[in-house]
């Protein structure tokens, strides 16, 4: 069993240590000590980051209570190890953050937190059910007010947890360690935590949706939410700069122009539409007819080629796209099958269909497209 230092001492980033073991494994070294203040991956967090003995640790694990530090090179005897207080700092903020989330969630809905993952670019938790829009902002302004009140966050391992009451996600072999929030949460917690609530700074629900039964949280906490409110701030001001519009108008600037343009695209739908029906009625009778557009979506494309069905005895196509590959629609009075398999036959090609007509992508150019199916049909 290893001593872990980061439940007594959180705040530390120093220590010393004695190695207990050291062996050659496929991460590098796995080195075991007496006590660490590096806390290992585990209950849906990262591990800690930072140095022992000034040699990089790529990993830390833990398997029956002894935690196992990886590291490229080797070491023996004493060692001094040094962990990345900011980065351990932003993850019990985070944590931290969880905590009151998950308090409330239960006290208020009676929902329970059934995944956790701290990592270092998500942080989501999930829950048995589901809240409204405007529950989540009930819930996010109920957290922060937790955070304001600087409630105190004390973790401990308590002699009679057999009788206490607290959450838990799943059921804990051998000492079970407490995280206690001030009037808030009592919880089963294998993770250091700041000391107050205050220290969490700000607590911010970036995304919801529904995840299996229930639902799953995104959020941020302290330094990653002012992170956060600094890149969405700038974006917001560079939108407001390009539309012209105030800072607090963009939304209705933004559905202004995404009404414009799909009435633009009606317009130039229709008009394309209008060009492919003339063009089409000035198409002599002929056994086959191949046009290579650069840019029309599928439903015209699907209209084109019933245009052109109309002008021809047996087959026509229409392919999309540029040198580099087009994706095409093959009708046939026959059996557009045929010339599906020619096709695969000669170049890349993937689609399918039925006798009446078929599609797919197919990886050539229009000369090579054109000389090949003159010299088949």
């Amino acid at each position: 069993m290893t001593v872990k230092l980061y439940d007594l001492y959180p705040y530390d980033t120093f220590f010393q240590a004695e190695v207990i073991s050291c062996e050659k494994c496929e991460r590098g070294y796995d080195v075991v000590l007496d006590q660490t203040l590096f806390f290992p991956e585990e209950g849906g967090q990262n591990c800690d980051k930072g140095t022992i003995s000034d040699k990089e640790v790529l990993y830390v694990g833990i398997k029956d209570d002894v935690i196992h530090h990886y590291l490229k090179e080797a070491v023996q005897g004493k060692v001094e190890g040094k962990i990345d207080f900011h980065y351990r700092y932003v993850q019990m903020q985070n944590h931290s953050g969880e905590h009151i989330l998950s308090g409330l969630m239960f006290h208020l809905y009676g929902f329970h937190n059934v995944g956790f993952h701290l990592g270092d670019h998500e942080i989501t938790t999930d829950y048995d059910g589901y809240l409204t829009h405007e529950q989540l902002n009930e819930i996010e302004k109920k957290v922060n007010e937790v955070i304001m009140a600087n409630k105190k966050i004390t973790g401990y391992y308590p002699e009679n947890a057999e009788t206490m009451e607290y959450r838990c996600k799943k059921e804990i072999q051998g000492a079970i360690r407490i995280v206690e929030i001030e009037d808030v949460d009592c919880c089963a917690c294998c993770a250091p935590h700041v000391r107050s609530t205050a220290e969490i700074g700000v607590f911010k629900i970036v995304k919801a949706m529904k995840y299996k039964k229930g639902m799953r949280i995104y959020f941020l906490c302290g330094e990653k939410a002012y992170e956060d409110y600094c890149l969405k701030h700038e974006e917001v001001h560079h939108i407001s700069g390009l539309l012209s519009s105030p800072v607090y108008q963009i939304d209705h600037y933004v559905e202004r122009l995404l009404e414009e343009n799909s009435r633009l695209k009606q317009e130039i739908a229709a008009f394309k539409r209008q060009t492919i029906e003339q063009r089409c009625h000035t198409l002599a009778q002929k056994p086959y007819h191949l046009v290579f557009e650069s840019d029309i979506d599928r439903s015209l494309q699907q209209f084109y080629i019933n245009e052109l069905m109309k002008k021809c005895d047996d087959m026509a196509a229409v392919f999309v796209g540029d040198e580099t590959g087009y994706r095409f629609m093959i009708a046939s009075k026959n059996d557009a099958r045929c010339y599906l398999q020619l096709l695969k036959d000669h170049f890349v090609v993937k689609g399918g269909g039925k006798a009446d007509m078929v599609q797919g992508t197919i990886a050539a150019s229009q000369k090579e497209i054109t000389a090949f199916l003159q010299q088949e049909i």
